[in-house]
């Protein structure tokens, strides 16, 4: 992680990058330095027009005024073959990338991260914030980081701690223990009931124990039970946070054909920013 704070952000100058460029307005009005970057791909030379430069100095100027930009000058244009490699490049050493997601989080859209955030995700050149299209400003609750409890938390909980205490947030934790459950249990059974109870105990004191050794014992604690993506993102829109911050195993392309990656279903379905930050 980066010890100068500075924030990239992929300019998509479509509607999926509303939100995105909200939340960097959000960091720069909090003195966060941000450099905005537009890629053109390489395959767009041979059909730009004179007219297709002057909407793209158009939608140029319009982020410009969204973002609080003195002019057009200020977001860069780069021309590479795909636009995650460009963004890639730039995110090295950045404290974040900020890039927008395709899908609102209402409705049943089928793509919903979109190509590029998919495959910038699996890369994680940096800590990656995926902010949806209607993103229009921070809640007002706290930054809220999931842990697994395991070391790919590590650069999570680092991340999210820095992130509050810059933005003057308070820091959450949530864990989502296993259900340990299926449709052949009998929930009446009061002896299965009972070894529930005391399973959920013990995961409590385990998230307790985490978090104290951590140094995190007077951040708020939250254990819940069910889909991770799911249970996370509800509790997120619950407590009005600011912001999702979540670790990720950097899955390969075998591995996410057998696995799913909670990072990037809960970034593809939150109703709030989620930064994605790779293990230490």
């Amino acid at each position: 992680m980066a010890t100068a704070r500075r924030w990239i952000l992929g300019l998509d100058l479509g509607a999926r990058s509303r939100g995105a460029v909200a939340f960097a307005r959000w960091l720069r009005e909090a003195g966060e330095p941000v450099t905005s970057v537009h890629v053109l791909e390489t395959w767009t030379r041979g059909y730009l027009r004179s007219d297709n430069f002057e909407q793209l100095q158009a939608a140029l100027a319009r982020a410009t005024g969204e973002m609080g930009l003195a002019s057009p000058d200020d977001i860069q244009v780069v021309e590479a073959d795909r636009a995650e490699v460009a963004l890639a490049r730039a995110a090295e050493g950045a404290t974040g990338l900020v890039i927008g997601r395709a899908a609102p989080s209402e409705g049943r859209a089928l793509i919903r991260l979109g190509a590029t955030a998919r495959r910038i995700l699996r890369g994680l050149p940096a800590p990656v914030i995926v902010v949806p299209p209607e993103w229009t400003g921070a809640a007002t609750g706290p930054v809220l980081v999931a842990t697994d409890l395991e070391d790919t938390s590590a650069g999570a909980v680092a991340f999210a701690q820095e992130l509050a205490a810059r933005h003057g947030r308070a820091l959450a934790l949530v864990h989502v223990g296993a259900a340990l459950y299926n449709d052949f249990i009998d929930e009446l059974d009061p002896r299965w009931l009972a070894a529930r109870e005391i399973y959920r105990a013990d995961v409590v004191d385990a998230v307790r124990e985490w978090a104290a050794e951590r140094g995190l014992a007077g951040a708020t604690r939250h254990v819940l039970y069910g889909d991770p993506p799911q249970a996370i993102a509800r509790l997120a829109e619950a407590c009005e946070a600011a912001i999702v911050v979540v670790g990720s195993r950097r899955l390969g392309t075998v591995a996410r054909a057998f696995l799913s990656s909670t990072a990037s279903t809960l970034a593809s379905v939150a109703a709030c920013p989620v930064a994605v930050v790779p293990s230490r």
